[in-house]
C-alpha cells in the first residue's frame, strides 16, 4: 500500500471515529416565569444572575444524563416529523423525498458538563394563576416549551417595601423548591443579583462546588491551582470545595501566589490584576534626522529619539517624516536601543526600479553594437589589406563609442543594481 492511501486510510478512519468519542452539546433550558398576572421586574434580574453565576449545569448521575438525552432525541425526531408533515401539505415531491431522505437520529452523548441558558416566558392570561395554584401544570408547561426547569417569581408587599420568593421547579424530579426568600429595602436590586447567583448556583452545580471569578481577568494571565492549570472562561471556573494554592503569572508582570478556600455554593472573588516589573526605557532613533513618533496611535512629539517606557510592550510604533515612506515597527519584547531607518518615498515606487532596468538593458544593446562595428571594421581591413584611410577613422570612432558606451553602461548597472538591492519589487 502507498504511503499516500495509507494516509487517506488513516484519515477516513479517524473521521469516522470522530462522533463516537465526541459529546454532543446539549443545552440545559431554564424558563423564567413570574407568578402574578403583571410582568414582574424581577425577571430581568434572576436571568442576569443565572446568566453570571449560573451559566454550567453539571449533571448529577446517570439517570438525569439519560433524560436530558431522551428530549434532546424527542426534539430533534418531533421537528424531522414537523418537516415530513410540512412537506406533504405543500405536495412537493422534492421537499418530501429531501425530508424523508433523513436518518434517524442517535441519543446524543453528553459530557459531565452543558450550558444553562435563561429566558423570560411570556405567559397568557390566567396562567399565571395556573402555574400558582396546580403544581401538577408545571410539568406539563415545562414539557410544552421544551424546558428542562423553571424559576417561578413571586413578588409580594411587606409594608413599603417587596419581598422577592423564587422557586425553583425541576422536570426530571417533578419537585418544586424554594431557593430564595429575602426583603428587598428601598427598592435597591443591584445587591440582590450574586445572592440569587449563589441560589441558583446550588441547583446547576450540586453541593459540592464553589465559583471563582477572577477580576480583571486578562487572557495572557496563566493562573495554576495546585499546581495545575485552570481553564478559566470568561474570568469564571468552578472548583470543588476544598482548599487551593493560586500561582498567577504573565509576561512582564509580578506572579502572584496565594492560598484561598472555596466552599460550596458559594461565589470567591480574586483579582488577577499583577503588578508590572519595572523595566528600562527603551531608545529608538533615525538617521534621517528629526520624524513624528506614533506610539500606538498618539503623536509622541517629532524629535530625532525617542525614549518610551519597556513596560508599555507590547505596542505599535510607526515612525514619519515628509519626503520618506513611514516605517511601522510591531514590538513584542523590550530592548535597548534600535535605529528606524526611513527610506526616501523615491525608492519605494516599483516603476523607478522598472526604468533603470529598462535604461541598463538599452545601454548594454548599444554597446555591443557598437563593439561589433569596431570589430567588424578592424576584421574588413586586415582581411582586404586595402590601403584606405577611410578604414583608419573608423576604427578610431567605433572604439571610441564602444569605450563611452562602456562606461555609461557600467553608471546604469551600478544604479540598476543600488537600487534592486533596496528590497523593491
Amino acid at each position: 500500500m502507498r504511503l499516500r492511501d495509507f494516509l487517506l486510510a488513516l484519515v477516513g478512519v479517524l473521521l469516522v471515529c470522530i462522533p463516537l468519542f465526541s459529546a454532543d452539546e446539549v443545552p440545559f433550558s431554564v424558563g423564567i416565569i413570574s407568578l402574578q398576572e403583571e410582568a414582574s421586574p424581577y425577571l430581568a434580574l434572576a436571568q442576569e444572575a443565572g446568566t453570571s453565576y449560573a451559566s454550567t449545569f453539571l449533571i448529577p448521575d446517570e439517570g438525569y444524563r439519560d433524560h436530558l438525552a431522551s428530549r434532546e432525541l424527542g426534539e430533534k425526531r418531533l421537528a424531522q416529523l414537523k418537516e415530513i408533515s410540512s412537506a406533504y401539505a405543500s405536495k412537493s415531491e422534492q421537499r418530501l423525498e429531501t425530508a424523508l431522505k433523513v436518518p434517524d437520529y442517535a441519543k446524543p452523548r453528553l459530557s459531565d458538563r452543558v450550558s444553562v441558558t435563561y429566558r423570560e416566558i411570556p405567559l397568557q392570561k390566567g396562567y399565571h394563576h395556573l402555574l400558582n395554584s396546580f403544581p401538577g401544570s408545571r410539568s406539563w408547561f415545562a414539557s410544552q416549551h421544551g424546558l428542562d426547569a423553571l424559576l417561578l417569581i413571586q413578588q409580594s408587599k411587606l409594608a413599603a417595601n417587596d419581598r422577592l420568593r423564587i422557586y425553583w421547579y425541576d422536570l426530571f424530579t417533578d419537585t418544586t423548591h424554594l431557593i430564595f426568600d429575602q426583603v428587598v429595602i428601598g427598592g435597591d436590586t443591584s445587591v440582590l443579583q450574586e445572592e440569587v447567583g449563589k441560589a441558583l448556583l446550588a441547583k446547576t452545580t450540586g453541593p459540592e462546588y464553589g465559583l471563582l471569578i477572577f477580576d480583571d481577568y486578562s487572557s495572557s494571565t496563566l493562573i495554576e491551582a495546585n499546581g495545575e492549570a485552570l481553564a478559566v472562561q470568561g474570568g469564571q471556573v468552578l472548583l470543588p470545595f476544598g482548599q487551593y494554592t493560586l500561582n498567577m503569572t504573565q509576561a512582564f508582570h509580578e506572579p502572584a501566589l496565594l492560598s484561598i478556600t472555596v466552599m460550596p455554593n458559594t461565589i470567591t472573588h480574586i483579582s488577577s490584576a499583577l503588578n508590572r516589573i519595572p523595566l528600562k526605557e527603551m531608545r529608538l532613533s533615525s538617521p534621517q534626522g528629526k520624524v513624528s513618533w506614533f506610539v500606538d496611535g498618539v503623536l509622541y512629539g517629532n524629535r530625532c529619539e525617542l525614549s518610551i517606557s519597556a513596560s508599555l510592550v507590547p505596542l505599535v510604533v510607526v515612525a514619519q517624516k515628509e519626503g520618506f515612506s513611514p516605517l511601522t515597527l510591531q514590538i513584542q519584547k523590550p530592548f535597548e536601543q534600535i535605529e528606524v531607518p526611513l527610506q526616501p518615498e523615491w525608492m519605494e515606487r516599483t516603476s523607478l526600479l522598472e526604468s533603470r532596468q529598462e535604461g541598463f538593458y538599452k545601454s548594454l544593446r548599444n554597446t555591443m553594437l557598437v563593439f561589433g562595428l569596431y570589430v567588424a571594421s578592424s576584421t574588413l581591413s586586415e582581411t582586404f589589406e586595402v590601403a584606405n584611410p577611410l578604414w583608419q577613422p573608423l576604427q578610431v570612432a567605433t572604439s571610441g563609442f564602444a569605450l563611452v558606451s562602456t562606461l555609461h553602461t557600467i553608471m546604469n548597472l551600478a544604479s540598476y543594481a543600488a537600487l534592486a538591492g533596496t528590497g523593491i519589487r
